[in-house]
């Protein structure tokens, strides 16, 4: 992961790719005002700070829900930036989704951004990225899990599957 940061910081900004790291809401339980983490939420929050605090944030976003604000809360702190919210069309309005995600590569070009998303936005956010279902392992929605995407200039995209607990390509 260390190196995964050293190569993308050594791009010039504004060029090359985009990365866009896609990771599950961490352990909830149901609250007064919907899901919020459990202790072991926050640990895994706690997690996913540590595992990307050698890669080169540049934003944080999340759809407007609880759950998912607090599990990059931490790692927007660590970041020194804030969560940005976004509307989550991924169900409603394909087309919708895809401009806000287009927005978002066109708003950080050659960055890094970290979405936080539930596992079925995820998968076809990945797809309006150009990624295909196919090419996805099986075992997406764990929290543990991250997709990184590095979206190129001509909209081409590949996709790597991390597992923070172990650091390597799975």
């Amino acid at each position: 992961m260390m190196l995964w940061g050293i190569v993308c910081s050594m791009q010039p900004p504004g060029t090359g790719a985009t990365t866009v790291v896609f990771v599950n809401c961490a352990e909830t339980t149901a609250g007064e005002k919907g899901l919020v983490l459990t202790g072991k939420g926050q640990e895994q929050a706690g997690q996913l700070a540590r595992f990307l605090r050698d890669m080169p944030v540049e934003a944080v976003y999340s759809p407007y829900s609880g759950c998912l604000q607090q599990t990059v809360a931490p790692l927007a702190v660590s970041k020194n930036t804030t969560v940005r919210y976004f509307r989550d069309a991924s169900e409603a309005d394909p087309k919708v989704m895809d401009h806000i995600l287009q927005e978002m590569i066109i708003r950080h070009t050659g960055k890094t951004i970290v979405i936080c998303a539930p596992p079925k936005s995820i998968l076809k956010m990945a797809n309006l990225l150009g990624i295909r279902e196919k090419e996805l392992k099986p075992g997406l929605g764990l929290f543990e899990e991250v997709l990184i995407v590095n979206v190129f200039y001509a909209g081409e995209a590949v996709a790597q599957k991390l597992n923070m607990n172990f650091q390597k390509k799975v």
